[in-house]
């Protein structure tokens, strides 16, 4: 019987000690995330316009030789993840009569990147123009831009002249 009791004891304590024995094994998991290059450019109030009429107000403008239109329209709202640059160019005037497309002006009035840009009035044209950029990524940087149309007694006739100015945000080098 003392050596049943012992067997018993030595089993109950192998059976302990064979529950003791953690085992373990590991895996592991890769996680990726590729980013690629990305812009967004968002633009509000982005149709702008003046009627002048004979009134003093009108020819004080054709007396300073431009008409300034709304400040801050459009504006134009930037978000990139890397160096980017914003651009615009325009089609030109259609109306009734030619109007040259370098009388059409915008500048940027954003304190931010806009040091090789727009900060003051520059004519437009039909080729793309730096208006901003930064060697950095932004998130919702405002930039509010104004336009102002030049303007001659003698070739401005009466009509109505709309031209279209394209932005274009570009994320640039590797």
């Amino acid at each position: 019987m003392v050596l049943a009791s012992i067997i018993f004891c030595i089993i109950i304590l192998v059976c302990e000690f064979a529950f003791a024995i953690e085992d373990s094994e590991q895996q592991t998991s890769l996680v990726s995330l590729t980013i690629l290059p990305f812009a967004r450019l968002g633009i509000v109030d982005a149709n702008v316009q003046e009627t002048l009429i004979q009134d003093v107000n009108s020819e004080i403008k054709f007396d300073q030789g431009a008409v300034e239109l709304a400040a801050q329209k459009p504006t134009l709202i930037i978000d990139a993840n890397k160096r980017w640059k914003l651009t615009a160019h325009t089609s030109g005037f259609n109306g009734p009569y030619p109007k040259d497309a370098n009388d059409l002006m915008l500048k940027d009035a954003s304190a931010e990147h806009v040091e090789n840009g727009f900060i003051d009035f520059k004519s437009l044209s039909a080729k793309d123009q730096e208006v901003a950029s930064f060697s950095a990524g932004v998130k919702n940087e405002n930039h509010p831009c104004q336009y102002k149309i030049l303007l001659d007694y003698a070739k401005d006739l009466p009509g109505t002249y709309t031209a279209t100015v394209t932005f274009t945000l570009s994320t640039q080098g590797a």
